[in-house]
């Protein structure tokens, strides 16, 4: 039967595990105040956190470069 047209066999990984550990390790707030921290738009943010978007490598990556978490324990949050 296959999958509907338009469908992926992919979702989003959900994120609020990730950007909660992150807002309450470095004591932020709010998303706007993570934004800040990680340097990433606040519609990226929103994106992400509505599973509009799923987390991106490049935002794997500004973890990583930002916190010098080890990008397994940034994936495996998610």
């Amino acid at each position: 039967m296959g999958r509907p047209k338009g469908s992926s066999n992919c979702t989003p990984l959900p994120a609020h595990p990730l950007i909660d550990q992150l807002k309450w390790e470095f004591a932020l707030s709010s998303d706007g105040q993570l934004c800040d921290f990680l340097k990433v738009s606040r519609s990226t943010m929103s994106k992400i956190r509505h599973g509009t978007n799923g987390i991106s490598s490049d935002f794997i990556l500004r973890v990583h470069k930002t916190t010098g978490w080890p990008v397994e324990r940034i994936e495996g949050f998610l």
